[in-house]
């Protein structure tokens, strides 16, 4: 008979959830301290036995996953039935033939180096210090096993605040809840009628969890002890703190406003970020007396042809009343082909059709540093904050506007500026398209001036104090519908989620 050991078993309700999750993707954590890893490596033994079975458990580079082979070195050898260690390989091999491998894995590029091997599982530890959401997306597409008793596993802990940050807290939280409350479930159809459903959870957890953490004083005194923003993150896994986010002043409570009527003397413009297989943005904006931006309305899509894009934002925008519309410099660019190509480019596109647009300012830096100034508030008035001079009105495009730039983080090898992401080039969600519209759009202003009003002496019924009540009463007038009325062509690209 041979003899039961146990070498290591979960030590909280959530390690345990997570060894026992059936849905394709998981994710563990939030907090730190709360024996992640641990979960990860000992989570792809639970189907060892089983033929062909094969675990892959990753970090971001070799010497991090060091650790975890340690680990693993320290453990495995005491099972009764010890598997073999392949060292060349950083290998394990079990007595069924199950098969457990680490490696490393940073970009997209990396990906191909486990591209055709079958794994059954994969177990990515801190995931959240991959700032590529294709990384991951590609790995899914190696998550399989010929062995139809074996179900697939796709397995991933992370901290909030890591590179990682936007599009994790858009894959599991937003889909999850923030106490994973829900199991996301997705389907995927495809040509012959064949339907797959697959699902996502997040299971969080905190050092309080992990016995061997929450009784050392020493150490919850140190997380006790951070920065605020960093304790959220770090000690409670809270995934909406801020910290290294590059827009850190962006609040709903402050910058998103209901809907008005614009009047007819504002300044009105528009922006556009071209896209096909990421996506494309449109904006349009309006600006009052005092300098004060308004984001109007966001108008998005993807994979369509620069004619159709055109022709949906002649659709939706009174583009006649735009003042001028600014955009990326690839709307000027022939997209690989030779300088001397005379295919027609996106701005011949568009001109051919009514839009006329001018080359945005798309310096980085100097964007940034204006997209924060227009929206800053904070301390912006003696002994308190001030205004914003940038507001967005409650659309549903604008909102998806807003959350996505919420998501933006500084660039960790460039403080200077936002982190380049692009999009998911399957579903088009993430990227930083919205950003950069919104960017092109607040450079083209000048910057905020500074108010002499109430630097005058005001008397109450005075003829200039009435006026500027009275204006100040216009610009908060009833809701406007903006869409114009919709033939059925666009009716359907708006329920096909492409508008």
């Amino acid at each position: 008979m041979t003899e039961e050991r146990t070498v290591w078993e979960p030590n909280s309700v959530p390690q345990t959830d997570f060894c026992a999750a059936g849905e394709t993707e998981v994710l563990y954590g939030g907090a730190k301290g709360c024996a992640k890893s641990d979960a990860i490596l000992f989570a792809g033994l639970g189907q060892i036995h089983l033929p062909m079975y094969k675990a892959l458990i990753l970090r971001q580079t070799f010497p991090e996953v060091q650790e975890l082979i340690d680990r693993s070195q320290r453990s495995f050898p005491q099972m009764a039935n010890p598997p073999k260690w392949a060292g060349d390989l950083k290998r394990w091999t079990f007595s069924g033939g199950g098969i457990l491998q680490f490696g490393y894995c940073k970009t997209k590029d990396e990906v191909q180096r486990y591209h055709g091997q079958e794994w059954a599982y994969i177990g990515f530890d801190e995931v959240g210090d991959v700032q590529d959401e294709n990384v991951w997306v590609m790995l899914m597409a190696e998550n399989r096993c010929p062995n139809p008793d074996v179900l697939l596993m796709m397995r991933g802990s992370a901290n909030p605040g890591k590179p990682g940050h936007p599009w994790i807290k858009r894959r599991f939280i937003d889909k999850c809840g923030k106490n994973g409350e829900i199991i996301y479930k997705y389907q995927y159809k495809m040509p012959g009628g064949l339907v797959a459903t697959m699902s996502r959870r997040f299971i969080p957890a905190r050092v309080t969890d992990n016995p061997v953490y929450a009784n050392d004083a020493v150490y919850m005194a140190k997380l006790f002890s951070l920065p605020e923003m960093l304790r959220r993150q770090l000690l409670y896994g809270d995934w909406d703190a801020g910290f290294g986010m590059a827009l850190d002043e962006l609040s709903e409570d402050v910058h998103i406003v209901q809907e008005f009527n614009i009047p007819a003397n504002w300044i009105q413009f528009g922006a556009f970020d071209w896209g096909f297989s990421h996506p494309w943005v449109f904006g349009h904006y309006a600006v009052n007396e005092d300098g004060v931006i308004f984001k109007v309305n966001t108008m998005t899509g993807r994979l369509m042809s620069d004619r159709l894009i055109g022709e949906a934002i002649n659709h939706h925008f009174d583009v006649d009343k735009f003042d001028y519309i600014v955009a990326g410099h690839d709307c000027w660019a022939h997209h690989g082909a030779r300088r001397d190509d005379t295919t027609p480019s996106t701005y011949e596109r568009f001109a051919e059709i009514g839009i006329h647009m001018t080359r945005a300012s798309v310096a980085r830096y100097a964007g940034l540093r204006n997209f924060r100034e227009q929206i800053a508030y904070k301390g912006r008035l003696a002994g308190g904050d001030g205004e914003p001079n940038f507001y967005m009105m409650d659309t549903p495009g604008n909102m998806k506007c807003f959350e996505n730039m919420q998501n933006i983080i500084i660039n960790p090898d460039d403080p200077e500026d936002a982190l380049k992401v692009s999009a998911d080039p399957i579903t088009g969600e993430g990227g930083d398209d919205f950003y950069d519209e919104t960017r092109y759009a607040l450079a083209s202003r000048p910057g905020r001036a500074r108010s002499t009003w109430k630097d005058q002496e005001v008397r109450a019924f005075s003829r200039t104090t009435l006026q500027y009540e009275m204006e100040q009463s216009r610009r908060h007038t009833s809701s406007l519908t903006l869409d114009k009325p919709q033939d059925k062509e666009f009716h359907d690209l708006y329920v096909d989620g492409m508008l």
